[in-house]
């Protein structure tokens, strides 16, 4: 059956509601905080039914994923998080920088943690995962990135579009200080101008956000109004603890998830037993998926061992090879008013894995004085230093231990130093010399906040040492259940029926300038794809 006939029939399938798997909907007030009817704490009667699918986290591909699988069939959404709705830390544009920069201030929201190699660095505890919090920059993988993924190519562009009617959306004008660095790249030779444009292209570009005009967020958890309220449920503040198997037929199979629910009890829940189609889907991020597949006993034997967790699988391979691109930031205080502005453009240096972006903020320190600050950063993009992650204990609320080994190899520290000689560059220019500070006489300089750029770009010592000084998280981290060493193409675990990874932890290298558009649209994908699946069979 032609691709093209196969997709048709889904969609027409979608039109319709499958009867034979409607859900008594579980009560809940619909409010400002609650926005779906679908939306519950209660982990007793979330646990009381069996699903077609179990898909643990909503976040930016649980949420698609959920909302395109619920159209025919059942499914139950585990978030250990609660809602993002009504709450003004993850509603609107001018809060997201007090949110990372202060995770232990916003526990119910983000859970930061330190990595092995001595960086401090968050995800998102909350439904929209990461999408919830971030600073919203939106703009799609490159055709080759898409192309190396081995994804068809018409269902991704569909996949995108499908997420951007609700999701994405078009600046319509440039902050202060965007407007600024945009122009700043364009003096540097960061060329051509692209202009407002989604895709991946090498010069200075404008992208879409997910902060409407009126800087409103929309969360991957907007995505569920598209899900077929009769067939959803998405538990929130409930946090897997295991995968239940059955090894009865000869071979591992997925057949649940265990569970602790906001009461602190523990619940076992099951898939459908009366298919062999039902499953266990992991979305619960770079971090949360691999845990959980360890937690479970599937991972490298030795390790789980060590904690007496007794082992179904040894997949040598999980957790390994994770990645976090390294960011290093410049920052700026201006003279003048800036606003809190999120990431709105984007220079992609030809020939390079560096891709440079720009933010502001201020501090307000009286009644009647505010200091503000621009920020540019550069990230390497596709780093070749790679990391692991390994479990601190048994317990699924600690986070695990991870080292991501910053640039330890040399090609990411030149990577890094080309990104902090452009910076020297676009600092060099009219556009950013306009945020200088008069010290003497007729002399202007930029103020600092933190280390200051290199006054030479052809100093490779002090490039190197900017590098190593500002060296930092840009929470873009991915892999540990990477695609062909843990998961196959269609996101099955090796070794394991009934269980699949959809999340950015199967990225081998970050998609885009910023991964969420793509780890949202690849929800979408594979729900499609699971949808075809089950026409074939």
């Amino acid at each position: 059956m032609r691709m093209e006939i196969v997709f048709f029939l889904i969609s027409c399938l979608l039109l319709f509601t499958n009867h034979h798997h409607l859900l008594c909907p579980v009560e809940a007030a619909q409010n400002s905080e609650y926005p779906y009817s679908f939306m519950t704490t209660d982990a007793e009667k979330a646990a009381a039914r069996t699903y077609d699918y179990i898909i643990v986290g909503g976040g930016a591909a649980g949420c698609p994923l959920a909302a395109t699988l619920s159209q025919n069939y059942t499914v139950l959404v585990l978030e250990r998080g609660g809602s993002p709705y009504g709450n003004p830390v993850t509603a609107d544009n001018k809060v997201f920088y007090k949110v990372f920069g202060n995770a232990s201030d916003y526990p119910y929201e983000l859970e930061g943690f330190v990595t092995e190699d001595g960086v401090q660095t968050a995800r998102g505890r909350v439904l929209g995962g990461g999408t919830s919090v971030n600073a919203g920059f939106y703009s799609r993988a490159s055709l080759q990135y898409i192309r190396n993924m081995g994804w068809d190519e018409k269902i991704v562009n569909e996949s995108y579009e499908w997420v951007e009617k609700s999701n994405a959306f078009k600046p319509d004008k440039l902050f202060v200080w965007s407007s600024a660095v945009r122009d700043g790249l364009l003096e540097a030779g960061v060329l051509p101008y692209n202009g407002y444009t989604l895709n991946n292209l090498e010069g200075t570009k404008i992208s879409a956000t997910i902060f409407d005009n009126n800087g409103k967020r929309h969360t991957a958890a907007d995505l569920l109004q598209h899900a077929n309220p009769d067939n959803i449920i998405v538990l929130l503040n409930a946090t897997a603890s295991r995968i239940l198997f059955d090894s009865s037929s000869g071979k591992l199979k997925a057949t649940g998830v265990e569970f602790t629910g906001t009461n602190g009890k523990s619940y076992q829940v099951s898939t459908n037993k009366s298919t062999n189609l039902s499953e266990v889907i992991l979305s619960a991020g770079p971090i949360g998926s691999p845990q959980l597949l360890l937690l479970s006993g599937i991972g490298p034997s030795d390790e789980l061992e060590k904690l007496n967790i007794a082992v179904h699988l040894d997949l040598k391979l999980v957790g390994k090879r994770v990645q976090d691109p390294p960011r290093a930031t410049v920052i700026i205080e201006s003279p003048k008013p800036l606003e809190f502005g999120n990431i709105q453009i984007v220079g992609i240096i030809d020939n390079s894995n560096i891709y440079i972006e720009p933010t502001s903020y201020f501090t307000e320190i009286n009644a009647t004085h505010n200091e503000y600050y621009g920020v540019i950063f550069s990230k390497v993009a596709y780093p070749l230093s790679t990391g692991e992650l390994k479990l601190r204990s048994k317990d699924p609320r600690d986070v695990p231990s991870v080292r991501y080994n910053y640039y330890s190899n040399p090609s990411d520290l030149k990577e890094c130093m080309l990104g902090v000689k452009t910076l020297t560059r676009i600092s060099m220019t009219s556009s950013l010399q306009k945020f200088a500070f008069n010290v003497s006489g007729n002399s202007k300089m930029l103020q600092y906040s933190g280390s200051a750029l290199p006054q030479n770009p052809s100093d490779n010592d002090a490039l190197a040492k900017f590098c190593k000084d500002t060296r930092s998280s840009i929470w873009h981290f991915h892999g540990g259940c990477q695609i062909d060493l843990v998961i196959d193409k269609m996101h099955h675990v090796k070794g394991v029926d009934s269980l699949r990874v959809v999340d950015n932890s199967i990225f081998k290298d970050s998609p885009g300038t910023n991964p969420q558009a793509t780890t949202m649209m690849l929800g979408r994908y594979m729900g499609l794809h699971i949808l075809k699946e089950r026409i074939g069979n």
